[in-house]
């Protein structure tokens, strides 16, 4: 098999199978979305104490937004009377964790790899949040003084299209699941997915192993500072992950990348110390480092310690997987001149899903085209995601 072919077989695959995980959880998002207030969501978050923080973690996990998506919210939160290290914790939380995230996550990288994840990121979360209101101090002067709109902070984010007023509220979440949140997300998880496949196809297992396949706590400090300034989304990451574990990379290097990398980037990093002062952005920054280096050598030497990557070159082109700590969904052989077959294991029920997604895609590909012709591309926008002028770098 030529590796165009083999390119094009891998990437649909790849979607076959995580077509159900996905359009489910664009329902269930949209759904939170939809049945749960902003009042509701200021009342919990804007206070001190240790229960608005854990308040903030576990709303902030239910959201669907990206670390740009967040900042609006997570200003709005601090503006509102909420503690820095509460409005730190939702923005921690938030990017990192989401139902699509989790479900991909489960279904791609499995439950032992979800339970590390979700676990070392909330525990983070949480700690953020309670060290951050001991530590740091609201600003006074005039940061303090700059308030962003109220309307600019009452955008929804992470679409782009404003809600139709008519129409049931079921309705509205329907078509935000997939009109919105499901096109842009899906265009960004094909993109992950792209990057998965070439990986699998054409990435020397050698690379891999030498600079991601040690327990060394410089691979996870080295992973940590390419993913915190880097902007990525927790779903597109996702199968790149799993790709790269089936190459050699060990656990903890790739957990350690999915809590930092989400979390933030220098865009956010910017707003933050804009917003909320340098002490915070600052204080951020080394606690993000420090959860995904703690995070990382976690997964490497507790949950995973007797883990030890088995993979055989058995003929030039073909390597087969005896052992990795994520399932092997695509079986267990990973090989370059035979990976079309695979095609034939997706089930028969995730026909349907497949379709969905496909149509999801393809209105998020004509929705981004539609904005690069309008002039989308300003500079304005991370993303999808517009961002208040206080917030801009």
């Amino acid at each position: 098999m030529d590796h165009l072919s083999l390119f094009v077989n891998s990437l649909f695959t790849a979607l076959a199978m995580s077509a159900p995980y996905l359009v489910l959880g664009y329902v269930a998002a949209a759904l939170i979305k939809e049945y749960v207030s902003r009042e509701s969501l200021a009342r919990h978050l804007g206070d001190r104490g240790v229960r608005p923080v854990v308040n903030a973690v576990g709303i902030g996990a239910l959201l669907p937004i990206c670390s740009c998506g967040v900042i609006p919210l997570g200003v709005g939160v601090h503006r509102a009377g909420g503690g820095l290290g509460t409005a730190l914790a939702f923005m921690t939380s938030s990017p990192a964790i989401s139902p699509v995230a989790v479900v991909m996550v489960g279904m791609m990288l499995g439950p032992t790899y979800l339970a590390t994840y979700v676990g070392v990121a909330l525990a983070g979360s949480f700690l953020i949040g309670v060290v951050g209101n001991r530590l740091l101090r609201r600003e006074t002067g005039p940061l303090a003084e700059r308030e962003i709109p109220v309307d600019r902070l009452k955008e929804e984010h992470g679409h782009h299209h404003p809600e139709p007023e008519s129409g049931s509220r079921f309705g509205r979440a329907m078509r935000w699941a997939f009109w919105d949140l499901g096109a842009d997300v899906s265009v960004d998880l094909v993109i992950g997915l792209a990057v998965a496949a070439l990986v699998l196809a054409f990435l020397p297992i050698e690379l891999t192993e030498a600079y991601l396949g040690t327990r060394s706590v410089w691979t996870l400090l080295l992973v940590v500072l390419v993913a915190v300034p880097v902007y990525t989304c927790s779903v597109p990451t996702v199968p790149i992950v799993w790709a790269l574990l089936m190459h050699g990379a060990m656990p903890g290097a790739m957990l350690a990348y999915m809590v930092a990398g989400p979390a933030t980037n220098l865009g956010e990093l910017n707003a933050i110390r804009r917003n909320m002062g340098l002490g915070a952005a600052t204080f951020y920054t080394a606690s993000l480092l420090t959860i995904a280096l703690a995070g990382g050598l976690f997964a490497n030497h507790v949950v995973f310690a007797s883990y030890e990557y088995k993979a055989t070159m058995v003929a030039e082109n073909e390597l087969v997987v005896q052992d990795c700590c994520v399932p092997m969904i695509f079986g267990n052989r990973v090989e370059r001149n035979d990976l079309g077959r695979i095609a034939a294991s997706v089930p028969t029920w995730h026909y349907p899903f497949i379709l969905v997604l496909l149509v999801t895609i393809g209105v998020g590909l004509k929705q981004r085209l539609v904005q690069r012709d309008a002039g989308g591309g300003d500079g304005d926008t991370v993303g999808t995601t517009p961002i208040p002028e206080e917030a801009k770098a």
